[in-house]
């Protein structure tokens, strides 16, 4: 009888401990129907790291603000990335990891080809310098 006890709170120890050690649940990205256009992502790291993503396209827009403080999405440029015409369905994914913004990712499923987010520094008329954030394909 004592064993009996011994192992079920040792069990009980035990499972406690790897629930405490489940990824947390943050709402990164939403869930959207299998045919929906449209999703917002967002990376755990930070709330600039929010994306719109035209799932059929492959067009994406940061959330940024205006100069009055009000949200709004900016389209961001997908070097290489091909125009569809006409798209019928869901063929774009976007990936944030939770490690660094740099291991963030958007693939065209159909092809398997990845773009990279990417940050770089643009100097304005004014000589002021600004992030510019835009999708770089990987090598081929």
């Amino acid at each position: 009888m004592r064993y009996i006890a011994l192992a079920t709170s040792i069990a009980l120890m035990l499972g406690g401990a790897a629930l405490a050690q489940e990824p947390s649940d943050i709402h990164q990205h939403t869930t959207p129907p299998p045919n929906a256009r449209f999703e917002i992502v967002q990376s755990e790291l930070a709330a600039k790291w929010t994306f719109r993503l035209d799932r059929f396209k492959g067009h994406v827009a940061q959330l940024v603000k205006t100069k009055d403080g009000e949200d709004t999405w900016e389209e961001m440029a997908a070097i290489g990335l091909a125009s569809i015409q006409n798209p019928t369905r869901a063929r774009f994914q976007l990936f944030t990891s939770g490690i660094a913004a740099r291991h963030t990712f958007m693939i065209d499923t159909d092809t398997g080809k990845t773009w990279v987010l990417v940050s770089n520094k643009k100097t304005r008329e004014d000589g002021t310098e600004e992030e510019v954030n835009a999708w770089q394909p990987f090598a081929e």
